[in-house]
């Protein structure tokens, strides 16, 4: 006997396996391939406007009841599509959501493992920071130690420099006092030296003349008015070069006598100040000034009291060069004034006179 092969379908909604006998009561429908058993059709049928009833038998069916058999059909089929579509998308969502739940997790654990690679960097710059600031402090504070070191040098450069400044501006002012009494002690020579050159030229005229007779030259006068013997030059102390000017001292002519000092002043030789001392009273003004302002260089004490004759010079220039050849020989600082009368010169004398018999065994010695 061979057996009848048994169809078997499935409700498309729940799942749940339809009897081919409930498709045939009616109390299942299978449309376009879906199968919508009884379990669910009843539920569609209220849904749709009313409780289910057993559906007629084809058989004994009206027209009537087939056209609302057909409308019933119809709205299973919109319901079997609605419900499709429902549970499709409820799949899809559900699979959707557990895809992004898996994504969620693994970001998580990405992120996790990424804010625990982080955290460690940030523990080593955490450390490193304060290895950093530790060193920061550490030179801060040497660098500190170092400025105070160099404000304290500073502080002492700057005093230094200040005593310094002030000893300086001392010295310059002790030069600058030096300068201006330097300055007050020169002699104006010009109009000596012009008057010497016209009586050199006259006297190079005269001697032209005489140079055939040199023995007839008269000897000088000194100024008391009487003769002066010529000058002899006995020791070998005065050297070669200066013998014929010390013989020129006692010359008739002014210009000649006149540029015989000149040179021996200008020699500084100790040994020809016995032979000019005689010339501080030369009849000649120009020699006496010349001779008086020359024997500054000479520090003995037989110039100093030449000069304090000289303080009584009839002409005014000589005993104004006297004194300050007297002053800048001794550092004294005696009150003269050349243009006073005789009386008061006569007393300004008498201060240095007695200055210089005090002085005289110990000065230039």
């Amino acid at each position: 006997m061979q057996e009848q092969e048994v169809e078997v379908s499935f409700c498309e909604l729940c799942g749940t396996s339809v009897p081919a006998s409930d498709l045939g009561g009616g109390v299942a429908v299978q449309h376009q391939g879906k199968t919508i058993g009884k379990c669910c059709l009843s539920e569609l049928r209220q849904a749709g406007g009313g409780e289910a009833s057993p559906a007629p038998k084809p058989s004994s069916a009206s027209p009537g009841a087939s056209k609302a058999g057909g409308d019933s059909g119809r709205l299973l089929t919109v319901a079997i599509v609605l419900l499709a579509a429902v549970a499709g998308g409820t799949i899809f969502v559900d699979t959707r959501i557990s895809r992004l739940e898996d994504a969620v997790a693994l970001a998580a654990k990405d992120a996790a493992e990424v804010q625990e690679a982080d955290g460690d960097v940030l523990l080593r710059l955490d450390v490193k920071v304060d290895g950093l600031a530790d060193q920061a402090t550490t030179s801060l504070g040497a660098l500190a130690a170092k400025t105070l070191v160099l404000e304290a040098s500073l502080k002492e450069l700057a005093a230094d420099a200040g005593r310094r400044q002030t000893i300086l501006e001392q010295e310059v002012g002790g030069l600058g006092r030096q300068a201006m009494e330097t300055a007050a002690k020169l002699i104006d020579y010009r109009p000596l030296f012009e008057d010497l050159r016209q009586r050199h030229t006259r006297a190079m005229a005269a001697i032209e003349g005489m140079r055939s007779d040199v023995a007839a030259v008269p000897a000088p006068v000194d100024v008391a008015g009487s003769a002066a013997e010529p000058v002899a030059v006995d020791g070998p102390d005065v050297p070669d070069e200066l013998q014929e000017h010390v013989r020129k001292l006692a010359a008739g002519d002014p210009a000649v006598r006149f540029e015989a000092v000149d040179v021996l002043i200008d020699s500084k030789n100790l040994n020809v100040l016995p032979y000019l001392l005689p010339l501080a009273k030369d009849p000649d003004a120009f020699v006496r000034r010349l001779t008086v302002e020359g024997l500054r260089e000479f520090r003995k004490a037989e110039a100093v009291d030449a000069l304090i004759g000289a303080l009584a010079d009839d002409d005014e220039n000589v005993c104004d060069t006297a004194w300050r050849s007297l002053c800048d020989m001794t550092g004294q600082k005696f009150k003269f004034d050349a243009a006073a009368s005789q009386a008061a010169r006569g007393r300004a004398a008498r201060s240095w006179q007695d200055w210089g018999e005090k002085a005289r065994d110990t000065f230039g010695k």
